[in-house]
């Protein structure tokens, strides 16, 4: 069976860099025999015609006598493959791509070894016994000490033994048998299931086995059993270490596992992990030691030279970042950067990790950060905070809040004799630091250690901002002089509910739902369209929305644009040449240039009466350009909506510019064109609650705006692609839907394409990283405001598909006989968009024609 896991990997790998020269061998097909390879090598011979195909064929017995080659001496060089000689390169970087395969890069050459795990590492005892071993240790009615004592006999004894060394497996007891941290901190979680399942994650033999059921996700279960068993036999010592486990005992261990991930609901009931796993994630981080090495050896060389243009610069700021963004715990909701200065070598290069959610500046906020001594014989591994715009005051208050609020293992020190170096910018650094470990050149640590380590300080970070979330520091007393307000750092979450909770301030009743939708929105799609009766205050839900966040007129950061009937094209939003050959801006000019100089603030274009004249004419070169968003060195870009010669600069779609559009449907207005939809949420506020008068009473409290950064509502993905690596599962699920509804939506025409699948994966995306919604309620928003807008006009094939849609929703029938359809929504997974589709059949038959808009 393993060897059936190492064909299973070529079919899910593109590409494999060789381990010494990293040279690609790009996997282009296989066949029922083996694979094709095309490495420089192989297209060079083509080339000079000495080779009649471009790729290299290689069978896979070729590949099955390596392996056994391998495990049969478990530490091999490439001389070392007697029998397969000639691709021991190419062998040896695959079997790397294996976890169970350690890379080790020495003086005498590059080898490959298995990694050895004890008994001590896989389950001793069914998770059923664990956990209640683990309740009668927190109730107090076993002392973990003293189990002989009080075991009824040797069957409940060796139960007892099985279930506290599994105990201290998780590190829950430690290695004398005592409560740890880890026990103290799931006594007081509120989800203690989840609590073990991320002790069991962060276990590497678990997320071994994690690896090789995703691999095997076609087979059988008794296929994924054994290969499992086959595994432990092989790489399993005893607890001393002597002998590899016997078959019997893997056995019993790899049950044990399997039962684990199955009762945590890590993997369903035909033993395929639940969420998608990178298959690669074992080779991303095999680089990271060898780079953190080639900074410290190059870096007091590279200082004697011109700072422009330095590999070492691009190295830092690409090469390494892009490494670290690859580990599985590093997620598109971290920011990686690093610097080696600007425009003069820095004293103390660093390499920053930050929640988005807290920080995207080093200046500002706390974040995990490499920082290198300035004489480079120490890295250090920090928990640390901006210097440049927190005060002292401030640094101490979260350094002791950091230090106090989070146990953490011994590794990691929590005192204030970090040295980085003599200069000023070395002891700011140092005196930022709230958590550190310290790796020495001289002795520097294995990359399975670095990794470990940093996986433990994300946890502890990520632990940190749960504890503490919409929670900003401040010093007692104020500093007299700020420049700039500082921005609020919070999460999604934190952030909505204070939206939330300013709107209602102010005099205007929504639901939570609504304004938590109308965020997801804007973040998904920086246009979005709001729909309603007329004085629902669809205009002012948005000035109070931008208003909560620091954006009014005044600031300049909230514009309200009225659209005029006679507007035909775009001169009279983006501006013209007059008669002269003078430019003249127009109002959205105006408010992009703002924009585009003040990047890090959010700015907010109303366009007021939206439909007025038609869209399409007037807002055409904006959509466009739109669409055109890119990312270019980790930002977002756009193609010119106006050149140099227009306004003396080149101006395209800012990365902080929101545009909102309200909207009424009447004989006055215009319809939208699927164009335009396609590229726009549609939001409804039709709800209308005129009995709200909190807000009159003298106990409502008064809420101040919070000044955010631009990071907070900008996108995190413009693709598809960003999203994969962390959301997989939930594209394939959303696709596998999205194409039931096109059939339903076929006959009239209205099927949605890529751009829509893109968004709506998008927006649920952002509401699963900010546990908004649930799946269902987030989905079905979607289908109010991407798929229903859509359905319009009087035929039977408008009939047909709203019949066909709400089928699809509720597995019932629509029909006009039924005159209370209140059970049939209250039971739909999707209720908005079912209560909507009654609505919409409702206006067919009674008009003979129906649409999504109310008029």
């Amino acid at each position: 069976m393993l060897t059936k896991i190492l064909l299973e990997l070529l079919n899910k790998v593109n590409t494999i860099h060789t381990l010494t020269s990293n040279r690609p061998n790009k996997i282009v097909r296989t066949d029922s025999n083996g694979i094709y390879v095309e490495s420089e090598a192989s297209r060079r011979k083509f080339e000079n015609n000495e080779a009649t195909d471009p790729h290299a064929y290689i069978p896979f017995e070729f590949l099955i006598t390596a392996w056994e080659e391998f495990i049969q001496k478990r530490i091999v060089s490439a001389s070392d493959f007697t029998k397969t000689r000639g691709r021991s390169s190419f062998i040896m970087a695959l079997f790397a791509k294996l976890p169970y395969i350690k890379v080790m890069k020495e003086p005498a050459g590059t080898k490959i070894k298995l990694k050895e795990f004890k008994t001590d590492q896989l389950p001793c005892e069914q998770f059923h016994k664990v956990i209640r071993f683990l309740d009668q240790v927190t109730e107090g009615t076993y002392d973990p000490l003293a189990l002989s004592k009080q075991a009824k006999n040797d069957n409940e004894y060796r139960i007892l033994t099985k279930s506290r060394q599994d105990l201290r497996l998780l590190g829950i007891l430690n290695e004398a048998n005592q409560k740890s941290e880890k026990f103290y901190a799931y006594e007081a979680s509120q989800d203690k299931l989840a609590f073990i399942k991320d002790l069991v994650l962060e276990k590497e033999y678990f997320q071994i086995a994690l690896f090789i059921l995703q691999l095997l996700a076609a087979h059988p279960k008794n296929e994924k059993r054994a290969a499992l068993n086959e595994l432990g036999v092989l790489i399993v010592r005893n607890s001393q270490g002597d002998n590899l486990m016997k078959e019997s005992l893997a056995k019993e261990r790899t049950h044990n596992l399997l039962m684990w991930l199955e009762k945590l609901e890590v993997i369903d009931s035909n033993w395929s992990p639940i969420e998608e796993i990178t298959l690669e994630e074992n080779t991303v981080s095999t680089r990271l030691r060898d780079q953190f090495l080639h900074i410290m050896n190059h870096y007091p060389q590279a200082k004697t030279q011109p700072f422009g243009g330095h590999e070492l610069g691009s190295f830092v700021r690409n090469n390494i970042t892009d490494e670290l963004k690859k580990l599985p715990f590093v997620n598109a909701q971290y920011v990686v950067t690093g610097s080696i200065g600007q425009g003069n070598w820095a004293s103390v290069p660093w390499i920053a990790i930050m929640n988005n959610q807290i920080t995207t500046s080093t200046q500002r906020g706390y974040y995990i950060v490499y920082l290198f001594s300035e004489d480079m014989q120490e890295l250090y591994l920090t928990f640390a905070q901006g210097v440049t715009e927190t005060t002292k005051e401030e640094m101490l208050r979260i350094k002791e809040a950091i230090r106090s609020e989070i146990g953490m293992d011994d590794r990691f020190q929590k005192d204030d004799t970090i040295y980085l170096g003599p200069s000023k910018r070395a002891r700011d650094y140092a005196a930022s630091t709230a958590v550190y470990v310290k790796y020495k050149l001289e002795d520097f640590p294995s990359e399975d250690v670095i990794v470990g380590d940093l996986q433990k300080m994300v946890r502890y970070y990520e632990e940190f901002i749960s504890l503490n979330e919409g929670v900003t520091y401040k010093p007692t007393d104020p500093p007299k002089v700020v420049a700039v307000p500082k921005a609020d750092y919070m999460s999604h979450k934190a952030l909505v509910e204070h939206i939330y909770q300013y709107i209602r301030s102010k005099g205007f009743f929504y639901e939570k739902e609504e304004i938590t939708n109308l965020f997801l929105s804007l973040k998904t799609k920086p246009f979005v369209i709001i729909s309603g009766i007329s004085g629902t205050g669809k205009t002012k839900v948005i000035e109070w929305f931008a208003e909560s966040v620091g954006a009014t007129e005044g600031n300049g950061q909230f514009t309200l644009i009225p659209v005029r009937p006679d507007w035909s094209d775009g001169s009279d939003l983006i501006g013209y040449k007059d008669i002269k050959g003078d430019f003249v801006e127009g109002p959205l000019t105006k408010v992009m240039q703002k924009a585009l100089d003040n990047p890090t603030k959010p700015h907010f274009v109303l366009l007021d009466e939206m439909n007025l004249a038609r869209v399409e004419y007037y807002f055409s070169d904006l959509l466009s350009v739109m669409e055109s968003r890119n990312w270019k060195d980790g930002e977002i870009v756009s193609s010119e909506i106006l050149d140099s010669s227009m306004v003396g600069r080149s101006i395209g779609f800012p990365k902080n510019m929101y545009i909102v559009g309200t909207v009424n449907m009447d004989e006055t207005t215009h319809p939208f064109s699927k164009r335009v939809l396609d590229r726009a949420n549609t939001i409804e506020f039709n709800r209308v609650q005129l009995d709200y008068l909190d807000f009159l009473e003298g106990t409502f409290v008064k809420l101040e705006p919070k000044n955010i950064e631009n990071s907070m509502l900008r996108a995190d993905y413009l693709y598809l692609k960003d999203l994969a690596s962390k959301h997989m599962e939930l594209i394939k699920e959303t696709s596998l839907t999205l194409v039931g509804i096109n059939e339903a939506l076929k006959p009239l025409g209205a099927q949605v394409g890529y751009r829509v699948r893109d968004e709506i994966c998008m927006y649920l995306a952002y509401n699963q990283e900010g546990k908004l919604f649930s799946q269902e309620d987030a989905f079905d928003y979607c289908l109010v405001q991407k798929i229903l807008p859509r359905i319009s006009g009087s035929d039977s094939r408008v009939e047909h598909t709203i019949k066909e849609f709400f089928k699809l929703l509720t597995n019932q029938e629509l029909s006009e006989d039924i005159e209370d359809y209140t059970a049939y929504i209250k039971l739909s997974k999707y209720p908005r968009s079912t209560e909507k589709l009654v609505e919409m059949y409702r206006r067919l038959t009674h008009d003979g024609f129906t649409s999504f808009w109310i008029s």
